[in-house]
């Protein structure tokens, strides 16, 4: 009779040890932690109308000179890369880098749009655009600077760059902290774009910001470009929209790819003119008593829009002409 094995107890508590131990150093590429990470993202996020404008008060009473619009600020996360995030060369593998920047985007979405998508979506629906309001991903770009080691330790800063009629370009930074005797160090970077959709209905970036508390009062003398006038229901890819003032034609997107840094040059140019001539538009509410130098006012907010564009103009007009490449097979 063949003789029957059974496992001693310290076997099986040896092996439950070294599953429990592995599984608690690979915590962040666990089965449903991807979905824990996200919502905790989203609690510590979480902005309302309120916080909104505390932020604003708070900012504009610290200084003469604010340098960043809370807007425009990034939001930060931290994070190692686990053993199970890493490829055959022991770095972290660049299809994780993805599930980071979910991670990171989801911060600062929560951020600028939460405070205002009930008030957004009841304004819709008045409209007569019905169904669900979500904000979408519809790209990511990623470039690779240096490798990330296995558990070292690194921040991903996301922000706003930019946005037109129909996207918000986010910009994002896999970054080294400083060390002793040592700068930051940029590790990776990428571009995404995110649509805010009321069923079918595209609603314009401006308005969910302005929903949200983070614009001041549009001026009366504004040129349309981004804003809320120009919304449009339809779900095929949009031009690149910017501000047009005077003698520049419009959209961006069917000018030559070259020529789009000149003409959001001009643009910016003419951004800043208008900011310098204009009176300054305060924030709503408590920030509207207070008349600083160095104030973000509309035209402020403005031309930073149209520096962002600047930067971004190229990587837009490439997610067309790529569609354009596959149709033409």
């Amino acid at each position: 009779m063949s003789a029957f094995f059974m496992p001693s107890i310290s076997s099986l508590a040896w092996w439950r040890i070294t599953a429990l131990v592995f599984a608690l150093i690979n915590l962040k590429a666990l089965p449903l932690a991807w979905h824990f990470r996200l919502l905790y993202r989203m609690i510590s996020q979480w902005y309302t109308l309120a916080r909104v404008q505390r932020t604003l008060t708070t900012r504009a009473s610290a200084s003469t000179t604010n340098k960043t619009h809370p807007l425009f600020e990034p939001v930060s996360i931290f994070s190692r890369a686990p053993f199970l995030e890493t490829d055959y060369n022991l770095h972290k593998s660049n299809s994780t880098y993805f599930s980071d920047l979910d991670e990171s985007r989801t911060a600062l979405m929560t951020k600028v749009l939460i405070p205002g998508l009930k008030r957004g979506s009841k304004n819709l629906e008045k409209e007569g655009h019905k169904g669900r309001l979500g904000v979408i991903l519809g790209s990511v770009h990623t470039s690779f600077h240096h490798e990330i080691k296995p558990y070292e330790r690194y921040e991903v800063r996301s922000r706003v760059l930019t946005w037109d009629r129909k996207w918000i370009v986010v910009g994002s930074w896999f970054i080294r902290p400083a060390r002793k005797g040592r700068e930051e160090v940029v590790l990776a970077s990428a571009l995404s774009k995110y649509v805010i959709k009321k069923g079918r209905f595209t609603v314009a970036p401006e308005r969910g910001f302005a929903n949200a508390g983070w614009l001041p009062e549009k001026p009366d003398d504004h040129t349309t470009g981004a804003g809320q006038k120009r919304e449009s229901s339809d779900d095929s890819e949009t031009a690149l929209s910017v501000p047009t003032p005077e003698g520049i034609p419009e959209p961006v997107l069917e000018a030559a790819v070259d020529a789009t840094a000149e003409i959001v040059e001009k643009l910016e140019d003419a951004a800043e003119k208008v900011s310098r001539t204009q009176p300054a538009a305060k924030f709503p509410g408590p920030v509207a008593t207070r008349t600083q130098v160095g104030e973000w006012d509309w035209h402020r907010i403005e031309k930073e829009r149209v520096r962002g564009l600047r930067v971004a103009a190229n990587w837009l007009a490439l997610d067309k002409e790529l569609l354009d490449e596959f149709m033409r097979e």
